[in-house]
């Protein structure tokens, strides 16, 4: 009997494997459901961990869980450079210089708080509307791109001193943090050049690696990945909710201003009546919320 999803949307906590792309992960989802589905946030194929994958309407929100805090463990090699800053790439430089975990620690401590990093040539950030990587393998350049990231701490988790050293470091940074880059610099901090050649995202707020599933395993059903999402509210956890009357309901499902509400602190409010979830509106004034994203109409 075919699967018949009644729900709207959801919210997955998925884990995407080492090798596969992002967009697979979110194409084995989308086909168990049989519907849409987007990834918030993507993950290099080389890389593990946390994806969150929206389904249904819930695409429609997928914006928002991209802005949320992630949290990675990061293991870099020392005394190699690569172009790609991972394993991936072709070795550009190298050194025999020994890595200090002492001297190690001290530079962590440089690139904590706001830092500018370096764009990779091999990224999908675009330039002229096209990706950087796709410059890169034709072996063009373009003008070095960067961008203004907060890293909130990085911790020595574990560190082999010596030639070629090798460190694992936890980064909990804000989103867009490119740890690729993260790893270059601190190569070429320490005069040693690194390279990235594992990595794990272990949460994206908190959506945590513990509770992720393995959506290729051939148990996995559309009944099972229903029991296992959040709803489209539960999944905006950090929203704060404004619960409106019946013509205030009415204005919002037709997409009208509603006015003299009491909003708190936020800018973007959960809308309710009763119960139902009816979408998101974004304050525009002390007593006033305009609806865009309405999901009961």
């Amino acid at each position: 009997m075919e699967f018949e999803v009644k729900v709207p949307g959801g919210i997955l906590n998925v884990y995407k494997p080492v090798g596969l792309t992002s967009r697979q992960v979110v194409e084995r989802v989308s086909a168990i459901l049989g519907g849409k589905a987007g990834h918030a946030g993507t993950l290099d194929p080389f890389a593990r961990g946390v994806l969150i994958v929206c389904w249904g309407k819930a695409t429609r929100f997928s914006s928002f869980f991209q802005n949320l805090p992630k949290v990675y463990r990061a293991w870099v090699r020392f005394g190699i450079s690569t172009d790609t800053y991972d394993v991936y790439g072709r070795i550009t430089e190298w050194s025999q210089g020994e890595l200090e975990m002492e001297h190690l620690a001290r530079v962590l401590q440089e690139y904590q708080g706001t830092i500018v990093q370096k764009v990779p040539a091999f990224s999908a950030c675009k330039y002229k509307g096209r990706s950087l990587h796709r410059y890169a393998r034709k072996g063009l350049t373009v003008p070095e791109l960067t961008k203004k990231v907060e890293i909130y701490s990085l911790t020595l988790v574990r560190c082999q001193e010596g030639r070629f050293g090798e460190a694992e470091i936890l980064v909990e940074c804000s989103s867009g943090t490119y740890v690729r880059s993260l790893a270059f610099e601190l190569g070429k901090r320490l005069g040693l050049g690194a390279y990235l050649f594992g990595l794990r995202r272990e949460s994206i707020g908190k959506f945590i690696l513990q509770e992720s599933i393995d959506v290729f395993g051939c148990h996995i059903t559309g009944d099972f990945l229903l029991k296992k999402s959040f709803s489209i509210d539960e999944g905006l956890y950090w929203m704060p909710s404004l619960a409106v009357n019946g013509e205030e309901a009415k204005r919002f499902r037709n997409g009208n201003m509603v006015r003299d509400v009491s909003l708190g602190e936020g800018n973007w409010f959960k809308v309710y009546r009763g119960d139902q979830f009816l979408g998101l509106g974004e304050k525009t004034g002390p007593w006033q919320l305009q609806p865009k994203i309405v999901i009961l109409e």
